[in-house]
Formats: C-alpha cells, sequence, structure tokens
C-alpha cells in the first residue's frame, strides 16, 4: 500500500489551530526572547554574530530557563505535516493504540521503573488517555506516543515492525525532523552554551550531546513526542483545578516543543514566582531547559517548572497536538560543573568547594533512573522537597533566591 493510501485509511489531514486568543490583556503572559539562528554565522568570520546570540540566549536560560527559537532552517510545512500524521496516530481506537502500549492502561498497574523498563511518561509507543490518576476520581486526557533510538537511523529503520502502519508510511521524515534538532540545532545552541560558560567552542557537543549512528551507548540520546490533550468536561475540569499536567522539571539537556496558538503551556516566572501562559510565537519552536543542563552549568541555567493548564476562555473546547523532542546527555556524562572548568562557572561560585557542596558525583543515567522512577507519583512535585544525589527533583528559582537548590 503507498504512502498516499494509507493516508487516505487513516484520514490524515491537516491539524486546525484554535484561533489566538483575545484575552491577553486580561491573562498573565510572558513573552520569551527569541534566538534567531539565522544569525549564527559558523566559522572564525561568524565569531562576533555567535556571541551576540549566547547574550540573548545567556540572558533567557539563567532565568525564566526558556527561550523562542526562531528562523531554525526548517521547512515549517514539513512540520505541520507531521503534525497532521500526529493527529491521526493519537486518535486510532484503543484496540490498534493496545498493540503499541509504552507500558500499562493505567500508571498503577505497571512493574517499578528501572533503567531497561521506562514505563508509560518515556517508553516507546503509546501512554493511553486516562493512564494517570489526578484527583477526584479524575484521569488525565492526554495521549501520547514515544519514540526512541531515532539517532540510530538504521536500528531504527530495521525495527519497524514495533510500530503502528502510519508510523511505517511515515518513518523518513520523521527521522529527519527530529534528526535535524538534534544534528543541527542542538549542536549550535551547544556552541553557544560553550561561549557564555567560557569554554571552547565544540566542548558541550562533543562531551554531553554528540551523537553515534552506530553504537547507542557512545551516543547522547532522548526521545521524540508526538502529544495529544483533550479538554475535560465541565465536571472534570472543576476537579482537575484547570489543571491538564502538573508542574515539573524535565530530566533532559534541552526540550524543543512547537508552539501553537493555544495558550496552556505555563512557566514559574523566575522574577516573581508567579505562574504565567507562555506567548505564542508563530514558526518558532519553544526550548527550555532540562535537569542535566541544569546540573552541568552548577545551577548558573534554570531549568524551570512548567505545566500545561486549560487555556483562556475563549479558546476552550478545543484539542492540543504539539510535537515535542527531548534531548538526552550520553549516560555516562557527568552532571558536575567541575569535570567541564568553566572559568564563568568558577568565578560565580558554582563549584563543589562552593555553592554544590551538597552534590553528589553522578552521571546523567543515574539522575534518569532515580527521576525516572517518581514519575506520576502522586508524592512528588513543586509543593515538595525531595532530596535525590543532594539535589531538589523539582526546583524553581525566584530572583532573589536564586542560590543552587
Amino acid at each position: 500500500m503507498s504512502t498516499l493510501e494509507i493516508d487516505q485509511k487513516y484520514n490524515v489531514r491537516p491539524f486546525v489551530d484554535v484561533h489566538e486568543t483575545k484575552l491577553k490583556n486580561e491573562i498573565p503572559i510572558v513573552r520569551l526572547d527569541a534566538v534567531d539562528l539565522s544569525q549564527y554565522v559558523s566559522g572564525p568570520e561568524g565569531y562576533a554574530s555567535r556571541v551576540e546570540l549566547a547574550k540573548v540566549l545567556e540572558a533567557s536560560i539563567t532565568t525564566y530557563g526558556f527561550f523562542n527559537l526562531v528562523n531554525f532552517g526548517y521547512d515549517l510545512e514539513k512540520i505541520e505535516h507531521l503534525r497532521a500524521v500526529a493527529q491521526s496516530l493519537l486518535q486510532l481506537p484503543s484496540e490498534e493504540k493496545g498493540k503499541y502500549l509504552a507500558s500499562t492502561w493505567r500508571k498503577e498497574d505497571e512493574p517499578p521503573i528501572d533503567e531497561n523498563f521506562l514505563g508509560g511518561e518515556r517508553g516507546q509507543g503509546f501512554k493511553p488517555k486516562g493512564y494517570w490518576p489526578i484527583s477526584e476520581g479524575v484521569r488525565d486526557s492526554i495521549t501520547h506516543y514515544n519514540f526512541k533510538h531515532l539517532l540510530q537511523e538504521d536500528y531504527f529503520l530495521s525495527h519497524l515492525d514495533q510500530h503502528p502502519e502510519l508510523v511505517r508510511a511515515h518513518a523518513h521524515e520523521i527521522l529527519a525532523w527530529y534528526q535535524f534538532i538534534h544534528n543541527d540545532i542542538l549542536l549550535k545552541i551547544s556552541n553557544l552554551c560553550d561561549i557564555i560558560l567560557g569554554l571552547q567552542e565544540g566542548t558541550i557537543w562533543e562531551r554531553v550531546f554528540k551523537s553515534d549512528s552506530q553504537d547507542e551507548k557512545k551516543s547522547a540520546g532522548g526521545h521524540a513526542r508526538f502529544m495529544l490533550y483533550e479538554p475535560y468536561d465541565d465536571e472534570n475540569s472543576l476537579k482537575s483545578n484547570q489543571t491538564w499536567l502538573r508542574g515539573h522539571s524535565d530530566i533532559s539537556g534541552f526540550s524543543f516543543i512547537t508552539s501553537q496558538p493555544m495558550l496552556t503551556l505555563q512557566i514559574k516566572d523566575y522574577f516573581d514566582g508567579e505562574w504565567k501562559y507562555v506567548d505564542h510565537r508563530p514558526g518558532s519552536l519553544i526550548v527550555n531547559i532540562g535537569d542535566a543542563m541544569e546540573f552541568i552549568s552548577g545551577g548558573y541555567f534554570k531549568a524551570c517548572l512548567h505545566r500545561v493548564v486549560e487555556p483562556p476562555q475563549d479558546q476552550k473546547r478545543h484539542d492540543r497536538i504539539v510535537l515535542i523532542y527531548f534531548c538526552n546527555p550520553k549516560d555516562g556524562t557527568p552532571l558536575n560543573p567541575d569535570f567541564y572548568e568553566s572559568s564563568k562557572l568558577k568565578s560565580l561560585g558554582y563549584s563543589k568547594a562552593d555553592k554544590l557542596k551538597n552534590w553528589e558525583d553522578i552521571t546523567f543515567a543515574d539522575w534518569n533512573t532515580a527521576k525516572g522512577q517518581t514519575l506520576g507519583r502522586k508524592n512528588v512535585g513543586e509543593r515538595n522537597q525531595i532530596i535525590v544525589y543532594g539535589r531538589n527533583l523539582e526546583r524553581w528559582h525566584h530572583f532573589e533566591a536564586a542560590a543552587v537548590n
């Protein structure tokens, strides 16, 4: 069967976004700074332009921990087509989703998480709607599908039988987009971080994020996600406190998400500690720092708490579809700033000899497993201070108390 016939079979059609809200003056909003990658010029002749971009990036990732990425060099129509594919995939019948579950139908029924079993949150396949208990008998209204092994193209393509027919038909499109994020966009962002930290360009890429197409154990990784949020009815909206996904920080180094008109993503504002909607910037990606890069920077970069809530009143009763990529360091990457010998961090006191005395020496694999074991558990969240390896599982940073947690 041809790709066109498969698309017809599954009714692949453009995802229709809700109109932009007219209530921006009535709700708390933060407008993120934009990092314009068209201004990134490689080579010695482009160093001055990279320094200027690094200044914009530094102002964002040391405060909000979020920024917009614009003019990043990928055809926006191709991204929209992937959202169309995502829509049809995530709306498959339950019996079809059941063949490709990442874990179990309900969080309560799955075995313990370890380095080999990642659970419904991070394992390959579907996390079905209703997997998480929310409150007062309400369960979540989110369906997502995770992709693994995308940086090892030969492996991914030789194991397509592990995916639904619609994924198999669009495997090369999926690979192209997410590999571009990792091997092109992330490379540039990593070099800008080197400039910020006073490191030789290429340091973070080589030590943390460089991919190896043949050897997953030596490669940085991460996973991609198609994600569908469906609105609650009035009763369940009230019981869930209008929250679709609770406040959390990401395990990853960086997370990339498509921006869309529906305002549902909120971040905890670094300057006043209030939850605020992230404004939509057309044609952009929303990028945030994850735990791994916060720890590598000794806490200079901020992995900001963020959550997903119901949109403003004039955007309610619409679906939300996003494409996400979580970029993970290599498993053996030290999450200790001393390892990177940053002149900037030393001058600011972000070292184990100064502000980080309680931090244990750990690798990304240690943190990935430890925090992964808490995902979806009621006793973990923004209100609880749970310390692992000397670090808080969920953190936020008010500007008056921005010392490393």
